[in-house]
């Protein structure tokens, strides 16, 4: 019956019950979910079935990555925690190690917190160029799309991402759940449908992930954030996420921050800062997180030139129209633009 039920809807989560005694099936662990009939009055049919989907979508990516001698796990220009985090748990679902599974971007972590957590979690990333794609095999987008970056190829093999779906994204296999507040919270699913055991520094670094993309699940949060973060905060490292979390402000950043204040103005409840010229880009976003604490702000609109490129970040309350939406439509068509209700960014 399993066989036949498969058979005819390949696609789908399925579930069956098992007599006490039996054991489940070799064949089928990874493709059915087995349910106690003991149990089946304790557990949520709901929310095991999505748990069959979740598992049912991994062994498609286990399938697509076996075999392949070097991957390529590509995360954002300016790496992020939720992107790293992401990276580090699809690593250990294909049981792979750093030689095997390159965390990789086209550009450096700048800003002091994510700098913070690559050293202290033992994250390596590797600056990479155009050219080196060609060394990979597999290619895996974790929380970023193509475009985001010229450099990001249309195509890839796997993305795993919950930004707002770019029609031009091209993979083989793509998770893509604009709905979810990180894309940690998609990698822990992942890691509970497969009964994984999830080590400390990943448990660290997951946790974190989801408490930046959110903001302490603050902003843009969902039930499955709340539900990830609860799986996850008994099995982190809190010491070490407090170390993480409050890394020393720059000296050299002063006079950007000075010069924000000095030239800010408020329109009504939106705040508008130009920074000018910067060394690193990572002080635009964090100007923005700043301006939305001061008084009467709603929305906070900040800018600055890195790289010979304009960098804007929008941040608000999520209150009102989504700041992605806005930012998108006022400067999608100069370049890269989008972002999530509460928080956006156009390059």
């Amino acid at each position: 019956m399993l066989r036949a039920l498969v058979r005819a809807v390949p696609d789908a989560a399925v579930a069956a019950l098992l007599e006490p005694g039996r054991t489940p099936p070799e064949a089928w662990k990874d493709r059915v979910l087995f349910l106690p009939t003991g149990q089946i009055g304790s557990v949520c049919l709901r929310s095991e079935l999505e748990k069959a989907a979740t598992r049912r979508i991994l062994t498609a990516i286990r399938g697509l990555f076996d075999g392949a001698e070097k991957v390529l796990l590509l995360v954002q220009d300016d790496p992020d925690p939720d992107g790293l985090a992401s990276a580090l748990a699809l690593r250990a679902l294909l049981g792979r190690n750093r030689l095997t599974a390159v965390i990789g971007a086209f550009g450096e972590v700048t800003r002091p917190e994510n700098v913070a957590m690559v050293k202290l979690l033992d994250i390596h990333v590797e600056t990479l160029t155009a050219e080196d794609l060609r060394r990979f095999d597999r290619v895996a987008l974790l929380d970023v799309q193509p475009l985001h970056s010229p450099d990001i190829p249309l195509t890839v093999d796997l993305v795993i991402d919950h930004h707002p779906r770019r029609p031009q994204c091209k993979a083989r296999i793509a998770d893509i759940r604009p709905k979810y507040g990180a894309t940690s919270t998609i990698m822990t699913e992942y890691l509970l449908a497969s009964d994984a055991p999830i080590s400390q520094r990943l448990a660290t670094a997951l946790l974190y992930g989801i408490k930046t993309d959110t903001q302490l699940l603050g902003r843009d949060t969902t039930p499955m954030d709340v539900s990830a973060f609860a799986a996850l905060y008994p099995l982190a490292n809190h010491a070490l996420l407090r170390r993480i979390d409050r890394p020393q402000f720059p000296r050299r950043d002063l006079s950007a921050l000075s010069h924000a204040l000095a030239h800010a103005r408020i329109v009504d409840d939106i705040l508008f800062a130009h920074l000018g010229p910067l060394t690193r880009e990572d002080v635009v976003p964090f100007i923005a997180d700043f301006g939305l604490e001061i008084e009467s702000v709603e929305w906070s609109v900040v800018s600055g030139i890195y790289g010979g490129k304009l960098v804007i970040s929008v941040r608000s309350y999520g209150t009102g129209r989504s700041a992605g939406e806005v930012t998108k439509a006022a400067f999608e068509g100069f370049g890269s633009a989008g972002g999530h209700k509460a928080m956006a960014k156009a390059v």
